[in-house]
Formats: structure tokens, sequence, C-alpha cells
């Protein structure tokens, strides 16, 4: 009999995690079903399914100073803490299979794709493929 579910440990910067956390919480997504759903976004089209920048006109432009508030969002200041925290995506062992291969292709690791979606999402405060 084979597994319904697999998961995925990774480790991302702590304060990164927790500013991500709260932008999908305001989005009504779980950490899990964004991950899979920029994965199945990229696989679809071929590529990363966003962008990456530090272009201060995006810094924090997905959310209104109220709603990050209410959020516990500093827009303020960085999210990095330079401290290592540990996360687990959950998924089908197909899905996971399907994300291996797509990293490979991509020439990147799931840790570290992981880590860019999660510290763009930090930084934009939004889903950077949602508009």
């Amino acid at each position: 009999m084979t597994a319904k579910t697999a998961n995925i440990s990774l480790e991302v910067d702590s304060g990164i995690k927790r500013r991500a956390m709260a932008v999908l919480e305001a989005k009504g997504m779980t950490l899990s079903g964004a991950i899979r759903r920029m994965v199945t976004l990229g696989i679809l089209e071929h590529r990363i399914p966003f962008e990456v920048t530090r272009d201060p006109v995006f810094a924090g432009a997905g959310m209104a100073d109220c709603v990050a508030e209410r959020y516990g969002i500093d827009k303020s200041s960085s999210p990095r803490t330079g401290v290592v925290t540990g996360i687990v995506v959950k998924m089908t062992p197909e899905f996971k299979r399907e994300m291996r291969s797509y990293c490979r292709e991509m020439c990147i690791t799931p840790n570290a794709l992981v880590h860019l979606f999660l510290g763009q999402v930090a930084f934009e405060l939004r889903i950077p493929f949602d508009d």
C-alpha cells in the first residue's frame, strides 16, 4: 500500500516564514496550498512563476497598512532574522515527484525555490502570481 500523503521538510529564515505565513493567512491560503499552487503554475508555464525583485516600488505594495497592522506585520522593517527554522509542506507522493522533477529542470533545489517564493511573499506582502 502506498502512502496518500508525503511531506517535504525545508528550512527557511524564521522571520520570512512568520511574515509570509501572515500574508498567506490574510489571503486565506495555507503554506502547503500556496507552495503546491506555485509549483503547479511553474510546471504548467515551464518557468518559475513569479518575478524575483527587491525593487523598493514593490516593497509591501500588496497589502494596505491597516491590513498589515491587523495581521501584526511591521511594513517598515525587514523580515529577515538570520535564524533558520523548519517547515513541512504536505502533498501527495506523485506531486512530490513532480516537484522534484520540476526543480531539477529549473536548476534549483526545492528548499531554494520555497525560500525564494516565501521571501517574495514576505517582501511584497502578496502572493506574487496573483493580481
